[in-house]
């Protein structure tokens, strides 16, 4: 596993990723100094941050004469993910933990009500709580020492925390403060849910996250540009929220994981690139090609302004899982015919893709936005190479919803929002080398392409619904 720590800032990344060099942006924080010179004023301080937080490390499984048992410390790591997964499940963290700690009174686990098969088809018919986490699979082995196999893949565990109460606010459902709420705020769904992982090397068993702070720097550019900041209690209430969700996950863990291992070490550690100015945040998302971390395409109805159900709108987004993921028995192959000629979908997409649903069922957060997490071996092998701790990255969000756009009450359009590969891999994987940057040059592009193509052979082909041609929307422009 190469380590993070030692790798070379991306210099010949596509233009398109960093227009200022090595990405550098700021972290949102309560009572700090003025914009970095040069900056919108988002009426806010701040501070060095990357999107990645290291929040502990547990030991290795040492046998005789101290040699690492590569088989046990992979068995514990996952172990330490079913943990903290049983914990979500079987409590109410605001009466474990004290409301004091816990503001959000009650975690959920993602996934935690399908009990199905996990990303790669693996099932567990003994626990049905480790079926929700998602184990995305590295180029490395488990046991460096034993020849190549699929059996020796070494897979991270990624448990996805959802939250009510700051969803709520994040997606516009509920109010930031008095009557004020974050406008399109479903826009921003394909960012959520919020994503820890657990992995190991040969040197430590390691508990990283995505930094919430620094996701919402990143991806709620719109709102800090806003001139809803000059608001100060709406300003001082939406900076306070991402260090609040932060703080609650990292007690959780501990709760659980100090438990778990009694040599159980905290911290507190910044990994992955570094950002320093919100001029280099405003870079980043400016080099997208949406302008933003999202991509969003509206449908309606042939025949006239008819309004979708909600019951067509979660039906859609069981249609994608189904086209992405149709031959259970096989996750990967997708049979559907696109065309006259008897072609399948698998012929359009890139080569040895293999793209499959994470979860057999969306997750559904507030504002009934339907989350859909596709995953390509492929892909992810390519992108753990660079470092295991992009893995909270992962996997590809595609989010369905249905909104009003003619301001009638009638929900006439059919949202499909993506989380854009360009920025994310522009944005998030910043710290890779030139050589990996170069190698992943035409990635981003192709894995758009494809998750088009799904959603597409979906809609066309397998939803029963007769549509219009998708009309992509504007709302998700990041930028004044």
């Amino acid at each position: 596993m190469k380590n993070e720590q030692t790798r070379a800032p991306a210099r010949g990344w596509v233009k398109k990723a960093l227009c200022s060099g090595v990405a550098l942006g700021l972290a949102m924080s309560m009572g700090m100094q003025s914009a970095v010179a040069g900056a919108p004023d988002t009426k806010q301080g701040f501070k060095q941050f990357t999107p990645f937080s290291r929040v502990a490390t547990m030991p290795v499984v040492r046998g005789e004469k101290g040699k690492i048992d590569y088989e046990a410390t992979y068995a514990k790591a996952h172990a330490a993910a079913v943990a903290v997964a049983e914990y979500l499940v079987e409590n109410i963290e605001s009466e474990t933990l004290g409301a004091d700690v816990i503001q959000g009174y009650d975690w959920k686990l993602g996934g935690e009500s399908d009990g199905l098969p996990n990303t790669f088809g693996e099932t567990n018919d003994d626990f049905e709580i480790a079926d929700t986490i998602l184990r995305i699979p590295t180029p490395e082995r488990i046991n460096p020492t034993l020849p190549p196999s699929k059996a020796n893949t070494l897979k991270t565990n990624v448990i996805e925390f959802c939250n009510k109460k700051y969803a709520s606010m994040a997606l516009g459902v509920a109010p930031i403060v008095d009557d004020n709420k974050i406008v399109n705020g479903y826009t921003h769904a394909p960012a959520l849910p919020c994503e820890v992982s657990i992995w190991n090397d040969d040197k430590h068993i390691y508990v990283d996250m995505l930094d919430p702070s620094a996701i919402f720097t990143l991806f709620f550019t719109d709102v800090l540009l806003s001139d809803d900041m000059d608001d100060r209690a709406f300003a001082d209430a939406i900076t306070a929220m991402p260090p609040q969700v932060k703080s609650e996950i990292k007690a959780i863990l501990y709760a659980v994981l100090s438990e778990f291992d009694a040599d159980l070490n905290t911290m507190d550690k910044m990994i992955g690139p570094k950002y320093t100015s919100m001029d280099q945040v405003i870079g980043a998302v400016d080099a997208s090609p949406e302008d933003s971390p999202f991509k969003h395409v509206a449908y309606t109805k042939s025949g006239g302004d008819i309004a979708f159900t909600p019951g067509e709108s979660i039906a859609v987004a069981q249609t994608i899982i189904d086209t992405l993921s149709k031959d259970g028995s096989n996750p990967g192959v997708h049979p559907t015919v696109i065309n006259s000629d008897g072609d399948t979908l698998d012929s359009i997409l890139s080569t040895g893709s293999s793209w499959r649903s994470g979860r057999l069922t969306p997750i559904t957060i507030p504002g009934k936005n339907h989350v859909i997490e596709a995953c390509s071996p492929k892909y992810a092998k390519m992108a753990l190479g660079t470092g295991a701790h992009h893995v909270t990255a992962l996997p590809c969000e595609i989010t369905v919803q249905i909104i009003d756009r003619n301001g009638d009450g009638a929900k006439e359009s059919l949202v499909i929002s993506y989380l854009d590969p360009h920025f994310m891999l522009g944005a998030m994987f910043a710290d890779i080398t030139e050589e990996e940057a170069n190698e992943f040059a035409a990635i981003p592009g192709n894995i758009m392409a494809d998750l088009q193509k799904v959603v597409a052979a979906a809609l066309d082909v397998n939803s029963g619904i007769a549509l219009n041609p998708g009309v992509q929307i504007e709302q998700g422009n990041m930028l004044p």
